[in-house]
């Protein structure tokens, strides 16, 4: 067991537990706190919080930014705080197969090879059919909501600075996935995994969700090796939408302003801001 995993903490007074995905499934219906379901002899935990709202906000969480994370992680707690949707925060359970691993897209680890449908699965289970659905991430997060928008028709992705391709991440970063994550032992080795790695080629294809892609200017990394792929790649009748934005160099994020302005819209189910509707960064 990792250190991670033996000092992961979560209130039983909050938590059901779930010894089976296929126990979960069968459940007929879910308590607002925080769910856990054993897969793989790794949990899963999501946070769980229906609100009464018409629309359904999935977060994930970026990279780790230090080693001493305590877990679960459950982003997007405060910002959307007050917003009218209902809320599920999913912590990668990747995390804890390896106190080495900062990073792991939400795309499955040797334990949970089929991760990626696991967690569609799951989140099927939680939303209701007529619900508008959103889904927001950063960087690693960011790729995750590109992927796990394709479950819903009509959802609206919400990417910050994402990856849209896995292999074209930092190598470093990547290796100590494939390695620690997948026991794939040597360097680029990202095309053994069996887990869907690359959004470049998946939007190549008409999908059933918009995307609202928002990418810092003078994240030039990001910029070169993810964002205009991507972009250029995008097929005809994909509703995808470039918000940018003037940010500080490097990966980092827009403003909380520019942030929430995004994912209001999203929420209400209206139309892409615009450069001229969003607050400055």
């Amino acid at each position: 067991m990792t250190v991670r995993a033996s000092q992961r903490f979560v209130s039983p007074a909050t938590q059901t537990l779930f010894k089976s995905l296929p126990d979960f499934l069968a459940a007929d219906s879910y308590k607002n706190g925080v769910l856990t379901i054993q897969h793989g002899g790794i949990p899963i935990d999501i946070k769980f919080d229906g609100r009464g709202h018409d629309t359904t906000t999935i977060f994930f969480h970026a990279a780790l930014s230090s080693g001493t994370a305590k877990f679960p992680i459950f982003a997007g707690q405060l910002m959307s705080e007050d917003l009218p949707t209902n809320r599920i925060h999913v912590s990668d359970p990747t995390m804890l197969i390896d106190d080495n691993l900062m990073l792991g897209w939400y795309a499955g680890n040797h334990r949970q090879p089929k991760l990626q449908t696991t967690l569609r699965f799951i989140l099927g289970a939680l939303i209701p059919p007529d619900q508008r659905v959103v889904t927001f991430g950063a960087s690693g997060g960011g790729f995750a909501s590109l992927y796990y928008a394709g479950r819903f028709d009509g959802a609206t992705a919400i990417a910050v600075n994402p990856q849209t391709n896995i292999a074209r991440y930092i190598p470093q970063a990547v290796d100590r996935y494939t390695q620690l994550g997948w026991k794939v032992r040597g360097t680029n080795k990202i095309g053994t995994v069996p887990a869907i790695t690359n959004l470049v080629w998946r939007y190549k294809r008409p999908v059933p969700n918009r995307a609202f892609y928002v990418q810092n200017l003078n994240d030039t990394f990001h910029m070169a090796n993810h964002y205009s792929p991507f972009i250029d790649a995008v097929h005809a009748e994909n509703e995808v939408h470039s918000l940018m934005f003037d940010g500080k160099k490097g990966h980092q994020p827009p403003s909380p302003e520019f942030m929430r302005g995004v994912l209001e819209a999203a929420i209400s189910g209206g139309p892409a801001p615009t450069s001229l509707t969003l607050p400055a960064t």
